[in-house]
């Protein structure tokens, strides 16, 4: 039986708006002035935090920008290890391992180009096994989702289709309650915010939310879909169903009116779409492919950026200093950092800081200036564990992506508490000339086995005062392999990896709790402090990027905290269907 905490699975009301800012303001010490932002500190030295600082090189090659990173390593949650074998070599990701070409994906593959990636990029295109086949596991063996396949004909997507939605248990009745949905009543207009499980019950019902829904929510945010904010998850069908009153109808009015999006990512949209000098079979590859990543893994990417801010003599690197403390002062901001070898501090001034740390360390370092910022908790952050593992034998799972398990899955099927398992070598060739992949091979070995990342814990780990071993997490791996795929060979290599507070949940609320944290850093610093990452803009890696490509392109703009996309109301605009 799944134990949920208390409140958050349930709706928001209206109600009062409180600050938490003492009612004097007189006993404020608020310095209003704005100097050039011509000396940055960012602090986080992930891909949010080097992205920003390229951003702002490549518009003020003049400023200085000042990186703090805690750890000795640059990247963040972007970590690919490279492992030795008998003959050769093969790639493990620690963390994301691929990224999407649509959406903010469009503003990394400029970041590509400008890094002279282009030709380390390797693409998945749209007709391989990765993009055609996605499974859930339910009840007790995996399922294809149900999708077009581009190498079969139209029959036999109908049979598969037709055979999917009669026989599969997680995927049965799911058309009738679709059909009925239009006749659902909408949500009362109290209801200012509601978790992601509960208004996909009330539209459709809770069966295919339990039983499909939370296995894309655990692949995405490793959370609970009974916890995770609807109206910031999914904005635009929380805003259809407000409009018209029920999902089908407004995705229909979509189709005969065109869709509506909010005006600032239009603009992004029509930025975008500005001529731009990639190479032509960059272009044409990006265009087809379903996902793509890089010779050397992910970490590449980040890499590359390290090694080009470091030939800017404008940009510093402070590795191993976390930063304690940031203080808004009549001049500047003055910073308090900590050295984690050391143990010395020191004092560091600049004209601003943009923090990409998580909302809970920004707030942390802030309290000094009002220990209020302590009691702003944004959204929590669990911990999700990564086991890597290479089997010598290949095909040792269907052709596919991967698969994710939802939370209606029997307790028998999934002790372990998985989120779910991914098929890493779908992503990348395992021989020269793989007609599915277009780039160079990531690993050397000189026959390619089989390669999976499983996932364990997330929200499941919520509250936990301890984790698993990494001899735990390895046998845990192992079951999930053998239970679910019948894989009782013993990995040839295999990486254990504990990701502490890793991705941002979005909870209920989570709109509002940003708008009084956004109210203290505007009162508090006047612009001198902004923010960006992945609680920001989305938890992905584009994401990332394009929250350091509006912090960075802003910063000009005073006043601002890096949140104004969140908490600013929203205009929508219609975007037309084109007629052919």
């Amino acid at each position: 039986m799944l134990n949920r905490r208390n409140g958050l699975n349930k709706v928001a009301r209206v109600g009062s708006r409180r600050s938490v800012a003492p009612s004097s303001l007189a006993a404020i010490r608020c310095y209003s002035s704005q100097p050039d932002p011509n000396d940055v500190a960012i602090l986080g030295g992930g891909i949010t935090g080097l992205a920003t600082a390229h951003y702002l090189s490549q518009s003020n090659p003049n400023r200085k920008v000042t990186i703090y990173e805690s750890s000795p390593r640059l990247g963040g949650w972007l970590h690919t290890e490279k492992v030795e074998i008998d003959d050769g070599h093969i790639l493990f990701e620690k963390g994301p391992r691929t990224l999407r070409p649509a959406g903010n994906g469009s503003l990394t593959a400029r970041l590509v180009n400008q890094l002279g990636l282009e030709d380390e990029t390797i693409f998945t295109m749209k007709t391989a096994p990765a993009a055609t086949n996605r499974y859930l596991y339910y009840p007790d063996h995996l399922v294809r989702v149900p999708q077009p396949d581009r190498k079969l004909g139209f029959m036999a997507n109908a049979t598969a289709l037709a055979n999917t939605f009669t026989y599969e248990p997680a995927f049965q009745g799911i058309l009738g309650r679709l059909a009925l949905e239009p006749f659902r009543p909408a949500r009362d207009s109290s209801v200012t915010d509601e978790s992601v499980g509960d208004f996909f019950a009330r539209r459709i019902g809770r069966r295919l939310v339990d039983q499909v829904m939370s296995a894309v929510v655990h692949g995405i945010y490793a959370g609970d879909i009974y916890q995770l904010s609807m109206k910031s998850l999914f904005p635009s069908l929380w805003r259809l169903e407000e409009e018209s009153g029920s999902l089908v109808t407004g995705l229909l009015q979509n189709m005969v009116e065109g869709a509506k999006v909010p005006a600032k990512e239009l603009e992004f949209m029509m930025a975008m779409k500005q001529p731009y000098p990639f190479g032509k079979e960059f272009r044409k590859n990006f265009r087809r492919s379903n996902v793509f990543t890089f010779r050397n893994g992910i970490q590449q990417l980040v890499d590359t950026l390290e090694a080009s801010l470091k030939k800017s003599p404008n940009v510093i690197f402070q590795l191993n200093q976390e930063v304690t403390d940031i203080k808004n002062t009549e001049q500047n901001v003055e910073l308090e950092a900590k050295s984690s070898t050391e143990g010395s501090t020191s004092k560091h001034n600049h004209t601003h800081v943009i923090s990409t740390l998580s909302p809970d360390k920004t707030s942390q370092a802030a309290s000094s200036m009002n220990r209020g910022f302590l009691k702003l908790p944004v959204c929590p952050t669990p911990t999700v564990m990564t086991v890597n593992l290479y089997y010598r034998t290949p095909n040792l799972h269907p052709s596919g992506f991967g698969y994710l398990i939802p939370l209606g899955i029997p307790i028998d099927q999934n002790p372990e508490r998985a989120l779910g398992v991914t098929f890493d070598t779908a992503y990348a060739a395992g021989t020269p000339g793989d007609e599915d992949f277009v780039g160079p091979m990531q690993d050397t070995v000189s026959n390619r086995g089989t390669k999976v990342t499983v996932m364990l814990g997330g929200h499941y780990w919520d509250g936990w005062s301890s984790h698993p071993s990494n001899d735990e997490g390895l046998q845990m791996a192992q079951s999930i392999m053998e239970r679910h795929l019948g894989v009782t060979e013993k990995p040839a290599a295999h990486s254990v990896n504990l990701n502490y507070n890793c991705i941002p949940q979005y909870t209920v609320g989570f709109e509002d709790r940003v708008s009084k944290f956004h109210d203290e850093l505007s009162l508090r610093y006047s612009g001198r402090l902004r923010v960006a990452g992945n609680w920001v803009r989305g938890v992905g890696v584009n994401d990332c990027i394009r929250s350091a490509w509006d912090v960075a392109r802003d910063l000009d703009t005073s006043g601002l905290t890096g949140l104004e996309y969140i908490v600013k109301p929203k205009q929508w605009l219609t975007v037309k269907v084109k007629k052919s």
